[in-house]
């Protein structure tokens, strides 16, 4: 990987990122703009890495006590007291594989550590298969710790934990 910056985003860059979710699904769940900025808000680690001025990946990290209607993230609040969660991250098609993703889940986990924050938490797609993901994350320390159906049964998630404290 060359040398990229990983950087905090500005509510006036959000139409690259949706674009870039968007065109990451079924791995991540539909946005609209609007729905974009509310998590924006909400986000208190939202990382993204450019080349030259294009956003090529992001990261939205949240913590506990967030008024966040999302299923899974009510998942990992109901079962963890303090928690640095992965609400979503996407690497664009042409820069994976490069380092992109490990460079933002190193920079959240210091943030995590900063904050004291005692697990990572996030979920990978079982349904359908995201099994690059499943192995990332294990390799990166993430047991799994449960599953659960979405969207109607259309998806079925795995959550992870990496314990850091």
């Amino acid at each position: 990987m060359s040398i990229y910056n990983i950087e905090n985003i500005s509510l006036g860059e959000l139409q690259p990122v949706l674009e870039l979710n968007q065109i990451s699904q079924p791995h991540l769940s539909s946005l609209t703009l609007d729905r974009l900025t509310e998590l924006a808000e909400m986000t208190f680690h939202f990382r993204v890495i450019k080349d030259g001025e294009t956003i090529v990946a992001f990261l939205m990290g949240m913590e506990e006590n967030q008024q966040y209607n999302s299923m899974n993230y009510t998942w990992i609040s109901e079962r963890y007291e303090s928690f640095y969660y992965i609400d979503r991250i996407a690497v664009n098609e042409k820069y994976q594989r490069q380092g992109f993703g490990l460079a933002l889940y190193n920079d959240g986990q210091i943030k995590a550590l900063e904050m004291n924050k005692p697990v990572m938490a996030c979920e990978v797609n079982v349904k359908p298969m995201n099994l690059g993901s499943i192995l990332f994350h294990e390799n990166y320390g993430f047991k799994s710790v449960g599953e659960q159906d979405t969207e109607g049964g259309k998806k079925r998630v795995r959550y992870m934990i990496k314990d850091l404290i």
